[in-house]
């Protein structure tokens, strides 16, 4: 996955789908080939319930935000150089949406990206694989493993676990 160019844009609160769909919309019958995409973060948590039993409730990791990716535009200069920067077009077909409050990083109306280790960080928590451990109980940890098809309990020590700090592709 690409972790460039991400940035972050406040929304009315409890609006996030709507402006993702008016936002997605607009940029088709406008034809813009900048916005790359758009999401809303979104994070698995395990819920116990009273009978015992074990749900996956899907909760925003930023309520009021979502996370738009834009390609910058290529301009040559007059002197041969070339520069990158926000699209003017794209930057209207954003903050002009619907339900949009704007950027939440602005030098002089030109938006600034989030750093690429913060999106990557983000997108991880956002990953499944934090559902894997149920609980820790002193010296012991309780999780749970997908063997062929099928998730089934175990019961590990900490000393054999270990934090994966690997990236993933």
């Amino acid at each position: 996955m690409n972790y460039k160019n991400w940035y972050a844009v406040a929304v009315q609160t409890n609006k996030e789908q709507t402006c993702v769909a008016q936002l997605l919309s607009r940029k088709s019958v406008l034809f813009d080939t900048y916005l790359l995409d758009v999401v809303i973060l979104k994070r698995k948590e395990i819920k116990m319930q009273k009978n015992g039993k074990r749900t996956v409730k899907e909760t925003k990791l930023m309520p009021g935000y979502i996370m738009v990716q834009v390609d910058k535009q290529v301009i040559e200069n007059d002197d041969g150089t070339v520069t990158k920067e926000f699209p003017a077009a794209t930057f209207d077909l954003i903050t002009q949406t619907s339900g949009i409050q704007g950027f939440v990083n602005l030098n002089r109306k030109s938006p600034i990206p989030m750093k690429d280790k913060q999106v990557k960080k983000m997108f991880d928590m956002c990953d499944d694989a934090h559902l894997e451990v149920i609980n820790i109980q002193g010296d012991k940890i309780l999780g749970q493993l997908t063997m062929f098809g099928r998730t089934i309990p175990a019961e590990f020590t900490k000393t054999q676990v270990y934090k994966n700090e690997t990236t993933r592709s």
